[in-house]
């Protein structure tokens, strides 16, 4: 598969933030106001700028052209360069940042530099509408951390790819980022679509391209759509969408909402990184108020029975007999006689004409989390009447 990529690498593709950024300016003044401190951002943090091929500036328009400028965190070092960057309406704010009407940068790409990784990000352009970058001091003041990146209205990455040498290329065509509300300098409200996103063999390892080959693939495009809605006073998270497809597969659609994670919450869940322990105290005083997951198929799940059918010797029609037939003994660790008759009732109808199967979660009131683990640890039988679970298949 595709190494790790850098920090800058993986959030320009896929985030959009200008976090680059050391301390001393290496750039020539370019004349501009704008310009400059565009590029004294940059060096805030973890790069250094160092040139450019000009830069003009038409009514309220500025570009830059050629920018060229190394990456170095440590261990993790790489080039940037930037074709064209364009900045609409720009104005330095009081605190020593900079906002826009939009900032547009094209023929973007990174190039890890690490010796033990040969990764390059590339990107045909980048439109970010309404953008705030924070000053140079509070770049420098974060050392570089993701933490620091500019607010937007909207973002759009096209044309994005990711190059890995021997290790595979993926292919992005679209990237598109919007937020609706802000609390402070936290996101609370929007979504974000990624298009295109190309699955080759040449992208994977001798066992997954065998497994995509066995299911009848010479490649498979995904696609990913979320929208969230979070309110940090009350703790309400709300993920209404959260969508995985696949163009002649299918569709996974999830949504999600959870209770108690306020702004305080995800405060000191952010600390707790590196202290799992830590985190999952945390974690168990939210609430659970309903889960919902749902596949719809469109050729994967009869591609899989098929080739689980021809690894067993057998037909598919007999395959799908023998594996539902077995259903009531696998079911039976659940130790729950009225789920598991839901279950294999639904199973074995999608099993045997495989169109879509649901799953949800509807507790009549919000389940602390810490009530789920324990319960799952000592009597995991009465989870799926805990939590309301219900099953379906191949019901719109």
């Amino acid at each position: 598969m595709i190494k790790t990529l850098s920090r800058p690498a993986l959030a320009l593709a896929l985030a959009c933030p200008l976090v680059l950024a050391p301390p001393a300016l290496a750039f020539d003044a370019t004349g501009s106001d704008v310009a400059d401190r565009f590029l004294e951002i940059v060096e805030a943090g973890n790069a250094t700028v160092s040139g450019y091929d000009g830069v003009t500036q038409s009514g309220e328009t500025v570009t830059i052209s050629g920018l060229r400028s190394s990456i170095d965190e440590g261990s993790a070092k790489s080039r940037l360069t930037i074709r064209e960057t364009t900045i609409a309406g720009g104005v330095l704010t009081d605190d020593g940042g900079l906002s826009a009407a939009s900032l547009t940068m094209g023929g973007v790409n990174i190039e890890n530099l690490d010796e033990d990784e040969d990764v390059t990000v590339s990107a045909e352009s980048i439109v970010i509408s309404d953008p705030v970058l924070a000053s140079p001091a509070a770049v420098k003041a974060s050392n570089g951390a993701d933490a620091i990146t500019p607010t937007y209205s909207r973002a759009e990455l096209t044309n994005i790819v990711i190059d890995a040498n021997d290790d595979g290329r993926v292919p992005v065509s679209r990237v598109v980022a919007v937020i609706d509300t802000m609390d402070g300098g936290l996101p609370t409200s929007g979504s974000i679509s990624v298009e295109g996103i190309e699955i080759t063999a040449d992208t994977l390892d001798d066992e997954e391209r065998k497994a995509l080959s066995d299911l009848g693939y010479e490649s498979l495009t995904l696609s990913f759509q979320m929208e969230a809605d979070w309110k940090p006073d009350t703790g309400e998270l709300a993920i209404d969408r959260l969508t995985l497809s696949g163009e002649n597969a299918g569709t996974l659609n999830a949504a999600l909402r959870i209770n108690g994670l306020t702004r305080e919450v995800l405060e000191q869940l952010d600390a707790a990184q590196d202290s799992p322990e830590q985190a999952m105290g945390l974690m168990q005083g939210l609430l659970v108020e309903s889960v919902s997951l749902r596949i719809d198929n469109d050729s994967i799940v009869d591609r899989v029975l098929e080739n689980q059918a021809k690894e067993a010797g057998a037909t598919r029609e007999v395959f799908v007999e023998q594996l539902t037939g077995a259903l009531p003994f696998m079911l039976s660790m659940l130790n729950n006689a009225e789920f598991q008759a839901k279950v294999a009732g639904a199973a074995t109808a999608f099993l045997k004409d495989p169109k879509s199967l649901s799953a949800s979660a509807m507790p009549a009131a919000p389940v602390p989390f810490a009530q789920i683990l324990g319960t799952a640890m000592m009597a995991p039988q009465s989870l799926p009447d805990i939590l309301g679970v219900t099953i379906t298949a191949n019901q719109d």
